[in-house]
């Protein structure tokens, strides 16, 4: 019973982030992609402002491993948020104009740093004795607002 349970949760799951756009003809789908375009900026302002909060805990002292899983909590949202959007992005790729491929080809990679860079931060608020102080915590942080700000500052592509 459990085993179907978590089945059907992965499927709708899986359903929900693969849906093909429902429009059959190009304008629908270019609507659609700038309307992703713009969300993907939205949560990149989403991840900028933790990462300025995330890097404001790196310098202070009295910071505690729990305000840094918080701010992850923070963060990790927008980053599969986006993630999820590259992804319906790219299923309709050809149906862009040349304005919206130049900026999803632009978006990529940022977004791929962003994951990244959370990635790096799990793994270093996952090892065991990792001090609140230590300076990747401010690295990371500093990558991740750079690589969000870059994203929010691309030109519309519309």
């Amino acid at each position: 019973m459990n085993r179907m349970f978590i089945g059907l949760c992965l499927g709708s799951v899986s359903l929900l982030a693969g849906a093909p756009t429902t429009s059959t003809n190009g304008g629908g789908q270019s609507s659609q992609a700038a309307r992703l375009l713009r969300e993907i900026k939205a949560d990149a302002a989403q991840v900028r402002s933790a990462a300025v909060r995330w890097d404001n805990l790196a310098e202070s002292s009295s910071a505690k491993w729990i305000d840094y899983d918080r701010q992850w909590n923070e963060i990790r949202p927008s980053v599969e948020d986006m993630q999820m959007k590259l992804a319906r992005l790219e299923r309709i790729q050809s149906a862009l104009s040349p304005a919206e491929r130049t900026e999803l080809d632009q978006t990529k990679p940022l977004i791929g740093e962003i994951q990244s860079g959370t990635h790096q931060l799990l793994t270093l608020l996952d090892k065991p004795g990792v001090q609140t102080t230590d300076a990747k915590f401010k690295t990371y942080a500093g990558s991740l607002r750079g690589e969000a700000d870059k994203i929010e500052k691309l030109a519309p592509a519309s």
